[in-house]
């Protein structure tokens, strides 16, 4: 009645996962993602204008088109956040902000039912598909297949890094470059930062000795040899690309096109403005 989880059937399968952030909360982006064969979106709470109530219609669309659906919740600890984003359909949870194995137990006994955790039941719920005379399946598969991503993005997750593999319910995490440098003094340097590259090993490390998947790849500038090169480190699922960052990159593009498509043809057009990417 409900489908195993697809990203861990890819990964056992030996197969690389591709998934990219929206912030928008527009279906059509989401379709499109779908169509053009994408197989996650994680939808993002923490930065954005999604809501509870958006979810759910995201949430549909994503189902529409065959994507698995991710939601960062604002708060890994906010319980109400995460109920919200498992009730509404979503089939994994990624954690901002985790710094301690403590954090994700707690995250846990939200996102799943007793015995395994201390989440409220109810049938009238998306999820579960407003049926209550098959809700205990929906349990069942809830705290078998839903997935707990902890977003390695503090200092002090580094130095709980193993307890934080260790955990039962932690399948894959995420490797955040961006939030982790300025939390280490590096601002926007990202990965050509020494300390942050040194982290990413340690993460890299502790994963593989727990059999942990990294989500990461190139983010903001998605190329095959950027690619290859997460892979060859040690990267096994993709998230690639921020809608809004994606469309203002199409946006400077096409900008440039024209801008040189017009030289020599008796027409002119005034420079394009500073890109707001670094390469």
């Amino acid at each position: 009645m409900y489908e195993k989880n697809r990203i861990m059937a890819m990964l056992q399968n030996k197969q690389v996962p591709l998934g990219m952030q929206l912030f928008t909360g527009h279906p059509a982006l989401i379709e499109i993602l779908g169509i053009t064969g994408f197989d996650f979106v994680m939808i993002d709470t923490e930065h954005s204008a999604n809501d509870a109530r958006k979810l759910e219609d995201l949430v549909r669309a994503a189902d529409s088109v065959g994507l698995f659906t991710f939601v960062r919740v604002s708060k890994h600890e906010d319980e109400s956040d995460i109920h919200r984003a498992l009730e509404a359909g979503a089939q994994g949870i990624f954690l901002p902000l985790i710094k301690t194995a403590e954090d994700v137990k707690r995250a846990a006994d939200a996102a799943f039912f007793p015995m395994k955790g201390k989440r409220g039941i109810c049938p009238s719920l998306r999820a579960a598909r407003y049926d209550w005379k098959h809700f205990d399946q929906y349990v069942a598969w809830n705290n078998t297949e839903i997935l707990l991503v902890p977003m390695i993005e503090q200092v002090e997750a580094l130095d709980n890094i193993d307890a934080i593999c260790a955990l039962d319910d932690v399948k894959m995490l995420v490797f955040a470059a961006g939030d982790l440098a300025y939390a280490m003094g590096e601002a926007s340097r990202m990965m050509d930062s020494p300390l942050v590259r040194d982290a990413y090993r340690k993460v890299l490390d502790s994963a593989k000795r727990h059999n942990v998947a990294v989500i990461g790849g190139p983010v903001l500038d998605p190329t095959p040899d950027g690619c290859r090169k997460a892979i060859q480190a040690g990267v096994t699922i993709m998230c690639l690309g921020l809608d809004t960052m994606a469309f203002r990159r199409a946006c400077e593009q096409t900008v440039t096109a024209l801008g040189a498509g017009v030289e020599g043809t008796g027409f002119t057009r005034a420079a394009a403005p500073p890109s707001g990417f670094k390469n």
